[in-house]
């Protein structure tokens, strides 16, 4: 119990001061991960020598057995998902060709103006030339064809 309430009040404290030491070890050597190992560990020996009456040898060998299987469970089930998710909600400028939207600054035929795209993530402003290089005047629809340079080039939506 003690590890584990150490665990919690000195392990971001712990990830702070170690961080460049962890960081060079990579992921697998997670403090957090490391201290919740050894509350398993320590949870595993009381209950084992408690309730058993294995030598203390086979009761230590026992729980540090359980406590790498709780580290691996835990690293390969939670820490590896979860670095891999998506952290942000935002969506790249790249995702937004084949995107409707509307003119909101007039596009000249030779110059840049302004399109509001709104999706399921969130509605964006962002800077737009002319495709067709023709003029685009605000309120008319339009789609996204390329993105080039961080620039969205829109075409007209004709209505079908």
């Amino acid at each position: 119990m003690a590890v584990a309430i150490l665990s919690l009040l000195l392990g971001n404290v712990l990830d702070g001061i170690l961080d460049s030491v962890f960081d060079s070890l990579g992921d697998f050597f997670n403090p957090l991960l490391v201290f919740g190992t050894l509350s398993v560990i320590g949870g595993a020996g009381v209950l084992l020598t408690k309730y058993s009456s294995l030598n203390d040898i086979y009761v230590l060998l026992i729980s540090i057995l359980i406590g790498i299987g709780a580290y691996l469970l835990i690293y390969y089930f939670l820490v590896i998902p979860m670095s891999n998710a998506e952290s942000s909600t935002s969506i790249s400028i790249h995702d937004l060709e084949g995107k409707v939207g509307e003119v909101i600054t007039t596009i000249p035929a030779q110059g840049m103006g302004e399109v509001f795209i709104s999706s399921t993530s969130g509605s964006r402003n962002e800077t737009a030339k002319s495709f067709d290089q023709t003029i685009i005047k605000q309120g008319q629809q339009v789609v996204v064809v390329k993105v080039e340079d961080q620039i969205l080039y829109v075409s007209e939506l004709d209505e079908l």
